[in-house]
């Protein structure tokens, strides 16, 4: 059974935490403190019979929202996860949007995240643009994308 659920108490954080850690410190030599910032965000986590197996985290800047921390721990991987917990966040900013704009008066113009090279195919199949050139992030590949609302 596939499941995704927002989280946002201690106990599920901290599966998040053990998730990123493995995939963005174990596996990619990501230094822990860059990766587990405290950052204000909305956080989520995939679970495939009952075991979280992946994560993801979005938050607002202004007038634009950032995803960040999408992993999937490597043994469930190419199973379509990713896409997923894609989607459902790309879902719940559409929601967040309307609400944000009326309440704060703040027009979101477009969602952002780094895609590392890997994972440039998702991004651009749902609709996000590589802007600018590639950088390197903890010594990893990068390019900046975006989708424009």
């Amino acid at each position: 059974m596939f499941q995704i659920k927002q989280i946002s108490d201690n106990s599920s954080l901290l599966l998040a935490k053990d998730i990123r850690y493995n995939v963005f410190c174990k596996e990619q030599g990501v230094n822990p403190e860059a990766d587990w910032d405290n950052k204000e965000s909305v956080n989520y986590l995939a679970f495939v019979d009952n075991k979280a197996v992946a994560t993801i985290r979005w938050r607002s800047t202004g007038r634009i929202v950032k995803i960040e921390r999408l992993c999937v721990l490597e043994e469930y991987r190419k199973q379509g996860i990713a896409r997923k917990l894609m989607e459902k966040v790309l879902e719940d900013i559409k929601t967040f949007i309307p609400k944000n704009n009326s309440i704060q008066e703040v027009k979101i113009s477009k969602i952002l995240l780094h895609s590392q090279l890997s994972a440039l195919g998702l991004y651009e199949s749902l609709g996000f643009k590589k802007q600018g050139k590639m950088f390197v992030e903890q010594n990893i590949k990068h390019y900046t994308m975006t989708i424009e609302l």
